[in-house]
């Protein structure tokens, strides 16, 4: 299981950030546990409808862990070249699969209780696997919105995680990091600060960083901690209503 460095961790320590580290390092163990090489896809021409979508199924959870995967290394990267508005973007990037995966684990246990039937469910899991928006696709149907997602995934997470209690965690995270992922106010502020001795604005271009660029990696975390319970929820659901 690949871990964050030496250095890495010495950064995490030289700011008490050590218990943050070691969740971030277990909560991308749980992620490498569930990691596959490959999927046995076949031709998809001959394949049952159901066979089909259940491959459909468990490649998309397999794309999207192998985006949370590779953002949760990428933070150690961050930290070392101090770079706090890749931090944003990461962090705000790790939010969008958990959110992505949330709303397929609502649109199975959709399917589970016959809120939508299996047409419609297929068609949303193609489209978030081969859905795009740009013109050079457009033959492809435009994935669901991202706003759509988080506002599903926390309406199953306060479901099935939190007891009916409506947290909307994901919203609050999402458009917090969201604030320094987008040249807003908040990542303004992490290109200077105040001197106040002279009146001056000092540009941070070879800045250290500061205790409050770690919660950029905390709030990441949080989804993070997550991850592995949806992508279980999610095979269970998609397994049950697509086998047989």
């Amino acid at each position: 299981m690949a871990k964050y460095s030496d250095d890495v961790k010495k950064i995490f320590a030289s700011f008490k950030q050590e218990k943050l580290c070691a969740d971030l390092e277990a909560n991308h163990e749980e992620i490498v546990k569930r990691r596959i090489e490959f999927v046995e896809y076949g031709n998809p021409d001959t394949l049952e409808s159901k066979t089909r979508c259940k491959l459909n199924c468990e490649l998309l959870s397999q794309a999207l862990l192998h985006r949370a995967d590779c953002l949760l290394v990428a933070v150690g990267a961050m930290l070392v070249a101090k770079n706090v508005y890749g931090l944003a973007l990461i962090a705000r990037g790790y939010v969008e699969a958990v959110a992505v995966l949330g709303y397929f684990c609502n649109r199975a246990d959709a399917l589970t209780k016959g809120n939508i039937d299996f047409n419609r469910f297929e068609k949303d899991i193609a489209n978030g696997l081969l859905g795009a928006k740009h013109d050079l696709f457009s033959k492809a149907d435009a994935p669901v919105n991202i706003v759509t997602c988080v506002e599903r995934a926390d309406k199953y997470l306060d479901a099935h995680l939190f007891g009916g209690e409506k947290k909307a965690m994901l919203q609050d995270i999402y458009g917090w990091l969201s604030e320094f992922a987008h040249p807003n106010f908040c990542s303004n502020k992490s290109a200077f600060s105040l001197d106040r001795a002279t009146g001056r604005m000092i540009l941070r271009h070879e800045g250290e960083l500061q205790e409050s660029d770690f919660q950029l990696p905390g709030h990441m975390n949080v989804a993070a901690s997550m991850f592995a319970r949806l992508f279980d929820d999610f095979k269970k659901s998609y397994e049950a209503v697509l086998t047989g």
